[in-house]
């Protein structure tokens, strides 16, 4: 497990990934609690699950293509995990459930290519981050096997 200010750290770039700003205090403090609980990072959590967060948390900027990754490949992985807890505390929390409930208005039409752009990007993310993280994946599996 990672140590509290990196933990603090990475709360604060996850909630921003989620379009809840950096979150606040309670947020933070209960984020920490469920990772010092022990109900995070479960047993079984591989090498490679554990690279792919350090990644997120060390290039912020790459959260989405490394979730839509984790959500084809690894829907029960680390990150998945971090980011579900961190999304249900932000929902049970003002202004952030707000923020996340709020329905976006338009019409019908633009709802659809919404959808389709929306949806060609996530293919196309999984895709290119599948091949970034493919010697990543080689590495932790190479580690493992000693």
């Amino acid at each position: 497990m990672a140590d509290r200010a990196t933990l603090e750290r990475e709360c604060a770039a996850f909630a921003r990934y989620l379009g809840a700003g950096a979150g606040d205090a309670y947020v933070t403090e209960q984020y920490v609690a469920a990772h010092e609980a022990g109900v995070v990072e479960l047993p079984g959590t591989t090498g490679f699950e554990r690279s792919v967060v350090a990644l997120a948390r060390a290039l912020p900027w790459s959260l989405r293509a490394l979730d839509a990754h984790a959500r084809v490949f690894g829907n029960g992985s680390l990150l998945r995990r971090k980011l579900v807890l961190l999304l249900a505390i932000l929902e049970t929390r003002a202004p952030h459930d707000e923020a996340l409930d709020t329905p976006t208005a338009g019409s019908n039409l633009g709802m659809f290519v919404r959808m389709a752009w929306l949806g060609a990007v996530f293919a196309t993310l999984v895709v290119v981050t599948a091949l970034l993280l493919l010697p990543v994946r080689v590495v932790s599996l190479a580690g493992g096997a000693r």
